[in-house]
């Protein structure tokens, strides 16, 4: 059984890992394990983040010259792959497993919801593939500036839709209404029946008629309801 390690700078990034060998590093990996660990990744789409990274290790050991990859299959579950390359005008079936892993980022600290989220708040652990699912943010970057909608534990993966916008209209607290109709502008006071971000569609009440009209949160206290509303009875 050979174990290979390598890292190759490319648009994803992949790095063989397993046992060290006492030879240097770019000595160690040669082209088969290094294009076997490219094909692997390009194989599992653009649902793999940009700094994957793969651990490759290969069944039996391979020296030949590596001409093309005539395709290459990874089992998620048991992480075992096999491929087919063309090798001096033959066909060699290599096998062996592998094991993507992805950077995902988590809160260093305990993150209350209205809190903004900001980069010092974030940092990041390696997780495999399968373990990091795809009901979670992969991206630190997507995380700055929104605010937990509940709140969030240190070291916990943060699942998709548990962020978004900070609350700018509070629940039970009043707002100011706008109507848009074209040119026509109108203002009301209102009571917002549910909190949200810039952007979040929320329910309010309009105080003068008592009727509930459905929004989208424009800035702080404002939710503005575009062309013309049935008024809906609470």
């Amino acid at each position: 059984m050979t174990t290979v390690m390598r890292s190759i700078r490319r648009p994803l990034a992949v790095l063989l890992l397993g046992t060290v060998l006492a030879l240097p590093l770019q000595a160690a990996a040669g082209p088969v394990e290094s294009r076997l660990a490219e094909e692997l990744l390009a194989s599992l789409g653009p649902s793999v983040p940009a700094d994957a990274q793969v651990a490759v290790t290969l069944g039996r050991p391979f020296d030949g010259r590596l001409d093309a990859v005539r395709d290459i299959n990874l089992d998620p579950r048991t992480g075992t792959f096999q491929a087919r390359i063309l090798s001096d005008g033959r066909i060699v079936e290599l096998n062996g497993r592998a094991e993507v892993e992805v950077a995902m980022p988590v809160p260093v600290r305990r993150i209350r919801p209205g809190e903004i989220i900001e980069a010092a708040d974030l940092t990041t652990v390696r997780l495999s593939l399968d373990r990091a699912g795809s009901g979670f943010i992969s991206s630190a970057d997507a995380l700055i500036g929104l605010s937990p909608r509940r709140q969030m534990p240190a070291g916990r993966l943060i699942q998709v839709g548990s962020v978004g916008a900070p609350i700018v209209v509070q629940r039970n607290r009043p707002v100011t209404l706008v109507y848009e109709d074209g040119a026509l502008v109108l203002a009301a006071r209102g009571r917002a029946l549910q909190e949200g971000g810039v952007g979040d569609v929320v329910r309010v009440m309009n105080i003068a008629s008592s009727t509930i009209v459905t929004g989208t949160v424009t800035g702080a206290e404002t939710v503005s309801v575009n062309g013309p509303r049935i008024p809906q009875r609470p």
